[in-house]
């Protein structure tokens, strides 16, 4: 994997395929964006047959540089991203193809580079060398810097410990590691908390988002779930406890540093678009279409409850400051928190204790 060959496929293969909307990974990823390069369109995303995508641009202001941190940032993927991750590859195995390694080579270099535009944001096209400098940063830059589980330890409000463990996520995540976590009752109930998809760079960490992946037991978590509420100051307005402790968590990790929230990657939207675009047009179903509003109404509410995690916990803390709100200067939200942090709701001042009390004993292990 020469560096001329990975430039080479951007140009040739990405830039002209993420203009029609689908980029061939042998199988589909469906990309749609424009390119600038010094003030100069090269490519433009134009008779689109798919309505309602956030078409962005990549402007590219020194190639030379662009090229450099794109080749760097393919390399470190290759290396770091699980071999799973790319199996899929080896079904051109049984493929009468000429030139078979070469074809897997491409495959393999754009499906690097497919993932990693599918998390950017419009500010992330619109500076891309900024972008592409914080993900390769996120390759270095672990949360916990911890290897195995770790017993944070006990929670008193509610009557539990938490352990918490970071792991490498999937390329297709929004980020290279993943933190897990989980309570462990008195009575030896363990309840999974949502994962927390988070990068850190040198300046910041970047959240993109708080997840219940696993299927879990409703009825059998709901005791649990109450004994959660104990620790908050209030009922939490119809919102899952556990998705605010999992914030709280996050929040006390990444204390140190500048925090940006990204609730929104146009690249997932227009994915979706794209697919349901294509679903229609292949069973020739026109009444699903209606799942267009369906779409964009899930998108906002889970904008709109990520964001609402924050403020209700501003609201009942004082030392987190939201220096600019979603849609005021960009789509994310800023926060720092300050070193006088103190919360009214107790579970949230002692899960901050129990991080600063790791982080402390870390730095005097150094």
């Amino acid at each position: 994997m020469t560096d001329t060959k990975i430039v080479d496929i951007f140009y040739t293969k990405i830039v002209p395929e993420a203009q029609k909307g689908k980029i061939d990974c042998y199988f589909k990823v469906n990309i749609a964006f424009d390119v600038i390069i010094d003030n100069k369109r090269i490519s433009k995303c134009e008779r689109l047959p798919y309505e309602g995508l956030l078409i962005p641009t990549l402007k590219i202001t020194n190639k030379q540089l662009f090229d450099s941190m794109l080749i760097k940032y393919v390399k470190k993927a290759s290396e770091f991203y699980n071999s799973t991750d790319f199996s899929f590859l080896n079904d051109l195995n049984a493929t009468d193809i000429q030139d078979l390694e070469q074809i897997k080579q491409e495959y393999f270099i754009k499906y690097i580079i497919s993932t990693l535009f599918a998390n950017a944001t419009f500010s992330d096209f619109n500076y891309p060398h900024v972008f592409l400098y914080s993900r390769i940063a996120m390759f270095d830059n672990k949360i916990l810097n911890h290897a195995g589980e770790l017993d944070l330890g006990y929670i008193d409000s509610i009557g539990a410990r938490i352990y918490i463990k970071e792991e490498v996520s999937t390329i297709k995540s929004e980020t290279p590691y993943r933190i897990k976590s989980y309570l462990e009752f008195n009575d030896g109930y363990k309840l999974r908390l949502p994962e927390i998809y988070v990068g850190s760079s040198k300046d910041k960490y970047q959240l993109y988002g708080i997840q219940k992946t696993m299927k879990s037991n409703t009825s059998e978590e709901g005791p649990y779930l109450k004994q959660i509420r104990k620790g908050f100051i209030s009922k939490i307005n119809g919102a899952k406890e556990h998705y605010f402790l999992a914030v709280m968590l996050f929040l006390s990790l990444c204390s140190d540093k500048e925090i940006e929230v990204v609730p929104f990657l146009l690249q997932r939207w227009n994915a979706k678009r794209i697919a349901m675009y294509n679903k229609v047009k292949r069973n020739q179903d026109i009444s699903l279409l209606s799942m267009e509003n369906e779409q964009e109404k899930i998108q906002n509410n889970i904008t709109d409850i990520l964001i609402r995690y924050f403020t209700k916990l501003e609201d009942v803390s004082n030392g987190i400051d939201f220096y600019t709100v979603p849609l005021e200067l960009d789509p994310n939200l800023h926060i720092n928190i300050q070193k006088d942090f103190e919360s009214r709701s107790v579970a949230f001042n002692e899960i901050f204790k129990l991080v600063s009390q790791y982080k402390y004993k870390k730095h005097l292990d150094r």
